[in-house]
């Protein structure tokens, strides 16, 4: 076995707690998980978690639920604590009942995590964060760890995530809890990436008819492979005086493209093009910032792009992994390439059946 030193994600970690084990992030990091030999807890709400293992354990809870996550910590040394609602309405015309979901399950549940944590002896946490909690809906080529949190702030799920972070770095103690966030932005791979399905949902469908501001924005995504090789290699840096402690990291592909560069082998590998015709951002914008507010004051469907989605997809925004490169020795495993092709031989193989 490795020492802890090293960095590496060996049995040290001991008995690993999953939360949000059915999502994307989740069960990959399960699965990861299981197969270096760790026994794991798979935390999971309504969906099913579709896993069989002798070291695996599926129980059902609700983070929003303290005295079920006392339980789900009990015996447990390592947290991954991925679990989230994803709110990407805003604005002023948001309700009372969609802002407190969102509080609830990301503020809420994750203090119940940090203080099941705490009273049940739990070594190590690590938290799925997001880039979202440093995107202030302008341009920035150059996010690392110095960037500033977010003030401008176009949807719920930023105003939940903000201090769902800061919570879990600052519950870091010395001689207690370690803990540390990691940061993603556009997860993607083969097989329950949320950007991904939609991407299908809308070619099948003949929606994908036009481009949004030309080729998009400038971002640097994350294979699912990359983000799970660093929780793994998070957790296995959270020992006693380590710079991770208390600390949020940005992870990417390390391979910045325009939003329809990135797509377009996608695309033509599901036999697609990418569209010929462009629509200007502006326009677009101040139409579902008023579709939004009339989803919210008179009950429509929610817009097709909220306007925080719509920033997201426009707006250039490029991290650097170099801090997790230097402190907890992350590389992607996965190559934009290989991911790819993946991706198109999954999709492919459902489209047949």
């Amino acid at each position: 076995m490795h020492s802890p030193s090293q960095g590496t994600p060996t049995a040290y970690l001991g008995h690993c707690l999953v939360t949000g084990a059915a999502g994307f992030v989740g069960s990959h990091l399960v699965k990861a998980l299981l197969q270096r030999g760790l026994r794991v807890r798979a935390l999971v709400r309504e969906t099913p978690l579709d896993l069989q293992h002798p070291k695996l354990e599926c129980v059902t809870g609700d983070i929003r639920n303290a005295a079920q996550m006392l339980q789900a910590c009990a015996g447990i040394n390592t947290v991954f604590h991925t679990a989230a609602m994803i709110a990407t309405m805003g604005g002023s015309a948001v309700t009372a009942a969609y802002r407190d979901r969102a509080y609830a399950v990301n503020v809420t549940g994750t203090t119940n995590i940090i203080q099941a944590c705490q009273a049940q002896g739990v070594q190590r946490l690590v938290y799925t964060s997001s880039v979202d909690t440093c995107f202030n809906g302008e341009e920035d080529l150059h996010m690392d760890e110095h960037t500033a949190y977010a003030t401008r702030l176009s949807s719920v799920y930023q105003e939940t995530k903000i201090p769902a972070e800061q919570a879990v770095l600052a519950a870091n103690t010395p001689g207690g809890l370690l803990a540390c966030a990691l940061r993603p932005d556009g997860i993607w791979g083969a097989g329950g990436s949320l950007m991904l399905d939609i991407l299908v949902e809308k070619l099948k469908a003949g929606q994908m008819v036009t481009r949004i501001g030309g080729m998009g924005g400038i971002h640097d995504h994350v294979h699912v492979d990359n983000l799970v090789s660093a929780h793994l290699l998070a957790a296995g840096a959270l020992v006693p005086g380590s710079p991770v402690c208390g600390k949020g990291y940005f992870i990417s592909d390390g391979v910045p493209a325009r939003m329809f560069q990135f797509a377009r082998p996608f695309f033509e590998g599901l036999g697609y093009s990418i569209p010929k015709y462009s629509i200007p951002v502006p326009p677009l914008m101040l139409l579902m910032k008023a579709w939004q507010w009339l989803h919210f004051r008179i009950g429509i469907r929610p817009p097709l792009f909220t306007p925080h989605e719509l920033s997201k997809l426009t707006v250039s925004t490029v991290v650097s992994s170099a801090a997790a490169a230097r402190d907890f020795g992350y590389r992607p495993i996965r190559t934009v390439g290989d991911g790819m092709r993946e991706a198109v031989a999954y999709y492919r193989a459902l489209e047949q059946g």
